[in-house]
């Protein structure tokens, strides 16, 4: 009777301590799926913090990114008739001296190759005071259109000579910037005024950038030549040119070589 007494006491001891064992899995099991849950939400909201950081920087990433595109003969269509698409929502058209469509053409004549208009002496953008026997004073025009606005614009000019008029005038033009059909902003080009400053003429006839100062976004840049020294001057000499003017005057005359932009 005594040996059974002891057996079974034995017997609620090793039961009581497999209870107590099987507690404690049980509570360490939980604690540690608690623990891999909780560093799971951890990770996924670490991950969805991240992800927003990283769609943040790519967004001002994408903010005023340059855009620059140079002249080619590529771009052409139609043999350059109408609205020619230059790329990045960005098109062209040319106009003759008298205001009526002209051909777009790009300018190999020379040593600067850019955008003209065909039809005057050189395949340029080309002022005359005197079109068809009637003083105009007037010039080719080509006009960029973009798709959405446009800031921080700089042309390339190109075949921009220097000391061509009388009293050693430069060649010169002007711009006018519109927003949706409004003018916003207008000024002049020639060598004294291009970002590489009026110290840095290039002799001759040279490639010069120019920055487009606006206060606003621009959605048109309409270009013409101007007569020699901003409309002031005359013309040096006079040339043997077989052309569609009906005269034979020498005066402003350049291309457009690049645009870049950025996008607002």
């Amino acid at each position: 009777m005594k040996k059974l007494y002891l057996f079974l006491l034995l017997l609620l001891s090793v039961s009581a301590f497999m209870i107590a064992c099987s507690e404690d899995a049980i509570e360490e099991a939980l604690g540690m799926e608690n623990e891999e849950q909780f560093s799971d939400e951890n990770d996924v909201h670490t991950n969805e913090e991240n992800e927003g950081e990283v769609n943040t920087e790519n967004d001002d990433q994408d903010l005023g990114q340059e855009i620059s595109l140079a002249a080619s003969a590529n771009i052409l269509t139609n043999d350059g008739e109408g609205i020619q698409n230059w790329g990045e929502g960005v098109s062209l058209e040319a106009y003759k001296i008298d205001g009526s469509p002209a051909q777009l053409i790009y300018d190999t004549q020379f040593q600067d190759k850019g955008f003209g208009v065909a039809g005057a002496r050189w395949h340029q953008i080309d002022y005359y005071v005197m079109y068809q026997g009637e003083e105009v004073n007037a010039s080719e025009k080509i006009v960029i259109t973009f798709d959405d606005e446009a800031e921080n614009v700089v042309l390339t000019i190109g075949m921009l000579g220097l000391n061509e008029g009388i009293g050693d005038d430069d060649e010169t033009g002007k711009w006018i910037a519109f927003n949706n059909n409004q003018k916003v902003a207008e000024g002049v080009f020639g060598p004294d005024d291009s970002d590489l400053g009026p110290e840095n003429k290039l002799g001759g006839y040279g490639q010069y950038p120019f920055t487009l100062n606006t206060q606003a976004p621009i959605t048109k840049i309409e270009i013409e030549a101007t007569g020699f020294g901003y409309g002031l001057g005359e013309p040096k000499t006079v040339n043997s040119y077989d052309n569609e003017s009906g005269n034979k005057e020498n005066n402003s005359d350049f291309n457009i070589m690049a645009l870049s932009f950025t996008k607002p």
